[in-house]
């Protein structure tokens, strides 16, 4: 960064008028125009040396670059900026070039190179023409000393060096990014919260097409996307197609999770969107390769990242992974992934299988296994140990070679499972705002009590309070389940343990006879 400062700051500028701008997102960025000489400040790659990284430049936590386009691998994104190199002109004036106090580009990154281009092949005569006659309407009166004059609007303030920053300044440019980079360009804009979030929802049902067609969800979602930026209010009538969402904006929301999911290793985006087989499985399965990702140690992203790799390359090569993998010798340029792992071998195998619920039901085997154990949990049956990866891939293997009817029940059993974790993290992260808000009922028990729930029959039981939802009690029964009930029939006791009445145990088994009796709303029911 000091070099690319320096190499601003040292550079010959001369000053315009002030001005606003407005970005494609609304933000307000105050300025002036700055004429300077082509190069002086400094774009995400450089095109004079292969669209290299320009070395200083801003990266993120995983060392990639903050800039919405990687030139150096996007190879439509580099034709684009050498065909407007070849006829350099007033269009690359039609919006100014973005420029930081240390002489990073903010906005207008592929006019900056194909500028550094036009300079290097004397293309830009039209440009520097259309500068010398209307110069005055930028505050600049004269372009002597310059050999290619540049005008760039230099920032006043600071901006942060974020892939949000640069997504704001830059978000018209979404549209025209081809799937591959837009998926690697939205991983970088979505914070983990906003990624988590939604994956925690896309768990509450069986299947992603089913998240879809919930309204009010696959809404919430797009509604997520427009808060952190990566849909613009303009284009949210685009996201809609009458009540449901629209097929460009499941494209949005899938290329996010794709790319967040696979953030560390771009490669593997890209390499997944090349072959729509391998993206249809990836996406069928990509909630549990979301939730993998939270395992840590446990986690399968690198073996992941090599299978797809693996994949790509015997792809390319036209041959079957098998007789890639025993010929691979043969091939001047092999696949990164190791081979040898039977682990990537079995991902891999699953990745390019016909039937797209392979994939999906090793991972949510997996995860189901290895949750305990990333946790530290130590599994009794084995020694008091913490299983290690390798133990729980086994056991995964002899599931999945369970008879059709015993597997269909097993991956039913952790779907449900799943589903019923996902809803109550919701409902206990909403109950745990809302407690923090003013409460808006009177009751004679405090948050965290242990209290006496009063039933409709007129009997009682002991339940913890343990948040609010408007005027509803968040309340932890014995033995059961968390629910909501009306505040108003809690009330102090002594008491410190939770109870059931003995007719109730005896006399109610069913889950949904509870939910009537209590509360006589399903939807009441956390989960």
């Amino acid at each position: 960064m000091e070099n690319i400062r320096k190499k601003w700051n040292t550079a010959r500028k001369v000053y315009g008028l002030r001005d606003e701008i407005a970005t494609p997102s609304g933000m307000t960025v105050r300025g002036r125009y700055v004429l300077c000489e082509a190069g002086s400040c400094t774009p995400s790659h450089n095109p004079l040396q292969m669209f290299a990284k320009s070395e200083g430049f801003p990266t993120d936590k995983n060392g990639l670059s903050v800039n919405d386009r990687d030139y150096e691998r996007d190879t439509d994104a580099q034709t684009i900026t050498r065909n407007i190199a070849a006829k350099y002109d007033s269009r690359a004036l039609q919006s100014p070039v973005v420029v930081s106090q240390d002489g990073i580009v903010l906005s207008g990154n592929g006019r900056t190179m194909a500028g550094m281009l036009a300079a290097r092949d004397n293309t830009d005569a039209a440009y520097v023409g259309y500068l010398r006659e209307y110069s005055a309407k930028y505050g600049i009166t004269s372009l002597d000393g310059f050999d290619h004059p540049r005008l760039v609007f230099l920032t006043d303030d600071d901006y942060p060096y974020t892939a949000e920053t640069f997504a704001a300044f830059n978000a018209q440019d979404i549209k025209s990014q081809s799937k591959t980079e837009q998926a690697v360009k939205l991983g970088k804009l979505v914070d983990d919260e906003t990624f988590h979030r939604i994956i925690r929802s896309i768990n509450t049902f069986d299947t992603i097409g089913e998240f879809y067609a919930n309204t009010r969800a696959a809404t919430d979602a797009i509604s997520d996307l427009a808060s952190v930026g990566v849909i613009s209010q303009m284009s949210m009538p685009e996201m809609f197609d009458g009540d449901t969402i629209s097929a460009q904006a499941k494209e949005i929301l899938e290329n996010v999770l794709i790319g967040k999911a696979f953030q560390t290793n771009p490669d593997a985006v890209r390499q997944i969107t090349t072959y729509k087989g391998m993206r249809k499985n990836i996406i069928t399965a990509l909630a549990e390769i979301s939730n993998n990702i939270a395992l840590s140690d446990y986690s399968l992203e690198t073996e992941m990242a090599q299978a797809i790799d693996l994949c790509y390359c015997a792809k390319d090569s036209r041959y079957s992974i098998a007789d890639y993998t025993r010929q691979l010798n043969m091939f001047d340029a092999g696949t990164k992934a190791d081979v040898k792992n039977p682990t990537v071998r079995m991902l891999a195998d699953m990745i390019n299988a016909d039937q797209s619920t392979k994939l999906k039901r090793l991972f949510t085997v997996y995860n189901s296994r290895a949750k305990d154990a990333a946790n530290g949990q130590i599994d009794i049956f084995s020694g008091g140990t913490v299983k290690t990866k390798p133990e729980i891939l086994a056991e995964v293997q002899e599931v999945l070679g369970y008879s059709a009817r015993r597997l269909d029940e097993t991956m039913q059993n952790i779907t449900n499972q799943r589903k019923h974790e996902a809803r109550t993290s919701i409902y206990m992260e909403q109950a745990e705002r809302d407690s923090k808000a003013v409460q808006t009922v009177k009751t004679e028990v405090t948050l965290g009590d242990i209290c006496r729930l009063r039933l409709p029959d007129g009997h009682f039981m002991v339940v913890k309070y343990e948040y609010l939802r408007g005027s509803e009690a968040g309340i932890r029964l014995k033995g059961w389940t968390r629910m909501f009930v009306p505040a108003t029939l809690l009330s102090p006791t002594t008491e410190t343990a939770l109870t059931l009445p003995d007719w109730w145990t005896a006399d109610i088994r069913c889950y949904n006879d509870i939910v009537r009796y209590l509360s006589r709303d399903q939807s009441l029911l956390v989960a």
